[in-house]
């Protein structure tokens, strides 16, 4: 209890924009705000060196990392496959009032006046729908690890600006017949697709900005 503690006190931190990338974190306060040792902070720092949030330098200290783009775009692509996987497994069981809700959420992305962040977050909403309708939960744990990582170093502005959001609209609605459908084959085709091309177009988002 005492490591997952530190761990989501660290990850909110990073991910709130409390520390900023780059920033050295003090230990010594995160055991002192807790009340715990460094053994638990130790392991959790190890854990979110693991998921890409920090850098450990020994003998110096750690560091909130600066993302890279080759690693967002292997995790991207892993994300990818394991969202693919549960797509096709959503076509077999999702419920009707689910897919109800799915075409309720894809009308309100269609409105282009839509801010960034409220389409990004209707975004969250239409796949996270996806993946617990699949049923499979222990894979739904890792699944949301990477959308939180993806989350933070993406950009709801790069994501969804201009022809990029239009694709992603008609991605999604493809992904919405798939499961219509109850094509599994065809689920986990688009989906994957849909996933690969997001990370592609992140990944050359990132290397213009080095």
């Amino acid at each position: 209890m005492k490591i997952e503690a530190a761990y989501k006190y660290i990850k909110e931190n990073i991910l709130q924009g409390d520390w900023s990338r780059e920033e050295a974190i003090n230990v010594n306060n995160i055991t002192k705000t807790l009340n715990i040792s460094r053994t638990p902070v130790n392991k959790a720092l190890r854990r979110l060196e693991q998921e890409g949030y920090i850098t450990i330098v020994p003998q110096v200290g750690v560091f909130v990392k600066q993302p890279d783009p080759q690693e967002v775009y292997e995790k991207m692509l892993i994300c990818a496959t394991i969202d693919a996987l549960m797509t096709s497994h959503a076509a077999l069981t999702i419920s009707e009032e689910k897919l109800a809700y799915l075409e309720e959420l894809l009308y309100q992305m269609e409105d282009e006046t839509l801010p960034y962040d409220q389409y990004a977050e209707l975004n969250i909403e239409f796949h996270t729908v996806i993946l617990h309708a699949s049923g499979l939960k222990y894979m739904l744990e890792i699944t949301k690890e990477y959308w939180d990582y993806l989350n933070y170093v993406s950009s709801p502005h790069d994501l969804f600006a201009g022809e990029a959001r239009k694709r992603s609209h008609i991605e999604h609605w493809m992904i919405y017949n798939s499961l219509v459908e109850r094509d599994s084959a065809m689920a986990r085709s688009v989906m994957e697709k849909h996933m690969e091309r997001v990370a592609k177009h992140v990944k050359k988002k990132m290397m213009a900005l080095e």
